[in-house]
């Protein structure tokens, strides 16, 4: 039977279907096949300390003329776009919400030149966004103050306070930090971190503090941990971390070098003193015995008795001079035990004590405390000899008409 042409070549296509496909069509002479790419962009890749108030716009060009219509911009967070608008090879599009200091992005997403050629993002761009980072358009914020200064060494762990709305009420304890600052500060930020450095198995604290009504102080309060523990470990070193601030006026970062060094407060704590804490408890917990203090010594005066241990005393000194107070208490040494008495007040006083045996005065030391609670600032140090002595304490002169004190007695 003959073959007609169709016929055969019916019969070779069955035998080997591959070479009788259509073959691919091969590019026209001078076709474009090359990728779009990126050769510029305002603000540049990687840019640093873009001026947030003076960059209004973003521009970038590209390799080739592009289909106008094709192509997405994706901003990160935060950065709002306008209608973009082409001129030549270059895209432009205005940006708002610039936040200061921080970084922000423009992803290319699906742009094609007029060819049909998807763009190669690699190029310029390295991952197909424009990346950059904003700086401030004026001076930043910086730390003007804190109540524990930069760099402090023997800052007290804990201070002591009497908590009214705990369910149990009594004498708790925690740890108060104030840091002014030079500018108002943006209320709606005021989250801070606190880092032990010495021991890192305590996981960084996220705290929250409370701003002054002129945003300028923040308070940050420190609690006992939940799972136990005083607010601030013995011996170790702290920072609290204040990056996250912004100031109210531009959303600016703090000037992390001004006070601060690194943007974190940081400090030492030192030793706990639990003769002060007991003291303190009392300061707090305990009712007042008020006591009027003689003007004078035995002969000619009668002072009243103030040496009964973990008491706390409110002492009444009479007048001395015009606008000054002086008066005289009574101690009783034990009869077989020499002391260390120690006064611990609420001021700064001079105390005197007259050995009548003896006839002299009695060394005093009077010292500041550490800031544990706010009944005590000040303490005042003697020693007492055993056979049932009299010692007369002696308070001012002072300004201060009244003054309260805690006595304790500690076998020397």
């Amino acid at each position: 039977m003959r073959l007609f042409p169709g016929t055969a070549l019916l019969t070779a296509c069955a035998l080997a279907l591959t070479a009788c496909e259509d073959p691919p069509p091969s590019p026209s002479p001078g076709a474009d096949t090359q990728p779009p790419t990126v050769t510029a962009t305002s603000p540049v890749e990687h840019a640093e300390a873009v001026l947030p108030g003076a960059t209004t716009e973003v521009s970038i060009t590209f390799s080739e003329p592009m289909k106008p219509d094709t192509g997405t911009l994706v901003p990160s967070s935060g950065l709002k776009l306008g209608a973009p608008a082409w001129s030549g090879n270059s895209l432009k599009v205005p940006v708002t919400g610039l936040g200061h200091d921080d970084a922000h992005s423009l992803e290319l997403k699906g742009f094609q030149d007029v060819a049909g050629n998807a763009l190669d993002g690699t190029v310029l761009l390295g991952d197909g966004k424009l990346d950059f980072r904003t700086g401030s358009d004026r001076p930043r914020a910086a730390v003007a103050s804190s109540s524990v200064a930069e760099g402090a060494h023997g800052v007290y762990p804990v201070e002591m306070y009497y908590d009214t709305e705990a369910s149990r009420p009594g004498a708790y304890f925690r740890k108060v930090f104030s840091v002014t600052f030079s500018e108002a500060m943006d209320p709606s930020f005021a989250q801070v971190t606190l880092v032990n450095r010495t021991d890192t198995t305590f996981a960084p604290r996220s705290l929250t503090g409370q701003w002054s009504p002129e945003g300028r102080t923040l308070t940050v309060t420190v609690t006992a941990p939940e799972e136990g523990g005083p607010p601030l470990e013995d011996e170790s070193t702290y920072a609290l971390d204040l990056s996250a601030l912004r100031s109210a006026a531009a959303g600016n970062r703090l000037d992390a070098s001004t006070f601060l060094g690194d943007g974190k407060l940081d400090f030492t704590t030192g030793k706990r003193n639990g003769d002060l804490e007991h003291a303190c408890t009392h300061s707090l917990v305990s009712t007042a015995e008020s006591v009027a203090a003689a003007p004078n010594m035995p002969p000619f005066g009668f002072p009243p008795p103030t040496d009964v241990g973990h008491t706390r005393y409110r002492l009444t000194l009479p007048e001395a001079d015009a606008g000054s107070h002086l008066g005289y208490t009574e101690l009783v040494s034990k009869p077989a035990q020499d002391e260390f008495i120690v006064l611990y007040l609420n001021q700064d006083v001079p105390v005197g004590v007259w050995d009548e045996l003896d006839a002299v005065d009695v060394p005093v030391e009077v010292s500041p405390t550490a800031a544990v609670c706010p009944g005590i600032t000040h303490q005042a140090r003697f020693t007492v000899l055993k056979g049932d002595r009299f010692y007369y304490p002696r308070f001012g002169a002072t300004p201060s008409a009244t003054l309260e004190f805690i006595l304790e007695r500690y076998a020397k």
